[in-house]
């Protein structure tokens, strides 16, 4: 059935009137399509540190992984870490901003999502050190024995 843009905002008035008016989205409307709901990979811990994974790489080549601040915060317990990637690369702080490095420097930051990210001040982390993400093309292409995942790893210090 074709939709008017009148009906459209119709619906979306009455949508966000209901949201404002505090019911919840679930409460609304009918689903239109069936998804399936995967587990998302987890960061786990490991001897004195915590094994997390590239989930995705954004515009710029900078690397999220799947750690959070609040996991690694309460991991961490206040310790030195060091933060090891690809190449054997060493990160041992965390940045605020990205001007916290000179440019071409690396860093790593909490990004506002929350999860930790590798980057490079002005730079393309991803393709500066050969990181790659999960990617469900490759995986529908056939290339199903290539790592799909990194292993980011952060280790403590006492």
């Amino acid at each position: 059935m074709k939709k008017s843009t009148l009906y459209l905002v119709k619906i979306f008035g009455e949508t966000i009137n209901q949201l404002v008016n505090g019911r919840s989205i679930q409460q609304m409307g009918v689903p239109d399509i069936n998804y399936i709901e995967k587990n998302p990979v987890k960061p786990f811990p490991i001897d004195n540190g915590i094994e997390g994974q590239i989930i995705f790489i954004d515009n710029f080549e900078n690397v999220i992984v799947n750690i959070t601040r609040s996991y690694f915060e309460e991991q961490r317990r206040g310790r030195n870490f060091k933060i090891i990637f690809k190449r054997d690369e060493k990160i041992d702080r965390i940045s605020e901003t990205y001007a916290d490095v000179h440019e071409g420097e690396k860093l790593a930051l909490f990004n506002s999502a929350g999860y930790l990210e590798i980057a490079i001040n002005k730079g393309n982390a991803a393709g500066l050190f050969g990181l790659k993400g999960f990617s469900e093309r490759q995986h529908a292409s056939g290339m199903q024995n290539q790592l799909f995942y990194q292993t980011v790893r952060i280790f403590f210090e006492d």
